[in-house]
């Protein structure tokens, strides 16, 4: 009988789970009831994002009276590795067979992991997972392999990308027409601070309207929506998205023949995927807020559509942000406080937003931390331990 069993080393995020950049330390226990051949026994710690789904086509077979339609599957996949460590605990790569006498033997393995690793998750047409593998090289027989998952997480600090403090400002008109006669136009422009925020903070959106069209504006949506992006190699680049809405809120909108200035404040969930872009081309999660004006009568409503990234420490601003954020000309969502913590929690969670906005330049810090502010952390689906005879 040959049993392994796989031990990660526990760290503050709990088990099985580690940041980008951290080294990943494990022990591999081979228990034995008898001596056996073995070329060499290594360890695999790797990682990739894989994309998959499929689509139903049709095609017309056969020849004149014969033709008939059928239907056939195309199956899309894509794949990107991120991480591919291999590391030999005894024997090596085409080496003699050597004797295990029978007991417990314990090797110990180490692994850093990149910097830049995306954060383990699953989507509906794909995911980025992490695991770590056993292999045993028997001589004239298959390998025995033992493996288990690990989960990454990321600590993204906002601040490390100055693009992203740059404020935002879209614009659009819109014409009217009536018949033979066209109308005004109405001019509709969105503003927001920065192009980077993290999840809690409550984000002021700044709308003008210029209507001079005798067309009204009933009223003003603005949504949160994130899609995801499943790519393909094979058998073709392709690209499938999936979009959901996260928050959504409704303001007034303006007159016709009239000029207002509304700011609503719209508060991001507290548990957010973050933004990978930046990290994966396979399966890239991406945000931005839809601002639609709601049009009285028959007209088509339009869309300004402004991108954003979510991180786990929020942007330094401060004059720029304080001058925005003037009184809201309509209703408006203030950002629950978190629960108080103790002392010594506190210098575990990443800044909340208003402590960063608040504190001092010397004091702000980009350690690691272990909150789940900013990440949506999925737990592996096996057992820390992983036996098999």
């Amino acid at each position: 009988m040959v049993e392994i069993i796989i031990h990660l080393e526990p760290n503050q995020q709990g088990n099985n789970v580690f940041y980008a950049g951290q080294t990943l330390n494990g022990t591999v226990e081979l228990s034995l009831n008898s001596t056996k051949k073995f070329r060499g026994c290594y360890v695999l710690v790797y990682s990739f994002a894989r994309a998959h789904w499929t689509e139903t086509r049709t095609r017309t077979e056969g020849t004149g009276n014969n033709q008939r339609t059928v239907s056939y599957t195309v199956d899309y996949e894509g794949k990107e590795v991120f991480l591919n460590s291999k590391t030999y605990l005894f024997g090596h790569h085409g080496g003699d067979a050597q004797d295990v006498q029978p007991g417990i033997h314990r090797y110990n393995f180490s692994c850093q992991l990149p910097e830049m690793l995306p954060y383990t998750m699953d989507g509906a047409h794909g995911n980025i997972g992490y695991y770590v593998e056993c292999v045993i090289d028997v001589p004239w027989w298959f390998d025995k392999k033992f493996k288990v998952p690990f989960t990454v997480i990321r600590h993204d600090d906002l601040n490390l990308y100055p693009e992203l403090r740059m404020g935002q400002r879209m614009e659009e008109i819109k014409t009217f027409c009536c018949l033979f006669c066209e109308t005004g136009p109405l001019f509709m422009e969105v503003f927001l601070p920065c192009s980077g925020f993290v999840a809690g903070q409550s984000v002021p959106v700044k709308i003008n309207y210029k209507n001079r069209s005798n067309v009204k504006v009933i009223g003003t949506n603005i949504k949160l929506k994130r899609a995801m992006h499943f790519t393909s190699h094979t058998p073709e680049q392709k690209t499938r998205t999936e979009t959901d809405k996260i928050v959504e809120l409704h303001t007034d909108g303006v007159n016709k023949y009239r000029t207002i200035e509304l700011q609503q404040n719209l508060e991001i969930p507290r548990v957010m995927l973050n933004s990978n872009g930046r990290f994966c081309r396979i399966v890239h999660v991406e945000y931005y807020f839809n601002v639609e004006p709601v049009l009285d009568g028959c007209h088509s409503n339009f869309k300004i559509k402004i991108p954003i990234e979510i991180g786990s420490v929020p942007i330094r601003l401060s004059n720029e942000f304080n001058n925005f954020n003037t009184e809201p000309s309509g209703p408006h969502t203030q950002m629950m406080p978190s629960a108080p913590l103790d002392d010594d929690e506190k210098p575990d969670l990443p800044p909340t937003f208003e402590e960063a906005m608040n504190m001092p330049q010397s004091q702000y810090s980009t350690q690691p931390s272990n909150s789940n502010l900013g990440w949506n952390v999925i737990e592996p689906s096996l057992p820390n331990d992983n036996r098999k005879n």
